[in-house]
């Protein structure tokens, strides 16, 4: 099975997304390794990796394989929409799988196996905490 695997965080300098692989140094920080794609293109590159970006550890989300309507990636974290209601949904992982719950309902969680033709990020739990106030808009 080929999957995709990598992850976003948010750079501890600027705030700014990075987009990468992900390593947990000794000290326990974790920093997002960009430039993936570009590695193997240049046999002589001293940095295959790219630049490292020390990243929140509360912001480290990985990429579910999954894209919103727009082709957009989605991430543990992010807050979507379907086209046609109001209830927004947030992304997380439990229990080995991505699930998705709806923002300020009791009811259960659902495993996040493809999204809906017509569903959106709207958000993250990170940029848009506003998001998360349930039948709110």
């Amino acid at each position: 099975m080929r999957r995709e695997i990598k992850f976003r965080g948010k750079d501890l300098e600027n705030g700014e997304w990075a987009y990468g692989d992900l390593r947990q140094e000794n000290s326990g920080r974790k920093v997002i390794m960009t430039n993936l794609s570009t590695w193997g293109d240049n046999a002589d590159d001293i940095e295959p990796y790219g630049e490292d970006v020390y990243v929140d550890p509360e912001t480290v989300g990985q990429f579910t394989g999954l894209c919103d309507s727009d082709g957009k990636e989605i991430y543990e974290g992010d807050i979507f929409q379907v086209k046609a209601y109001e209830p927004k949904y947030e992304v997380y992982f439990a229990n080995g799988v991505y699930e998705y719950r709806q923002i300020g309902s009791p009811n259960r969680p659902f495993p996040l196996r493809r999204i809906n033709f017509d569903s959106y990020i709207i958000g993250n739990i990170h940029d848009n905490p506003e998001l998360l106030k349930g039948g709110e808009k």
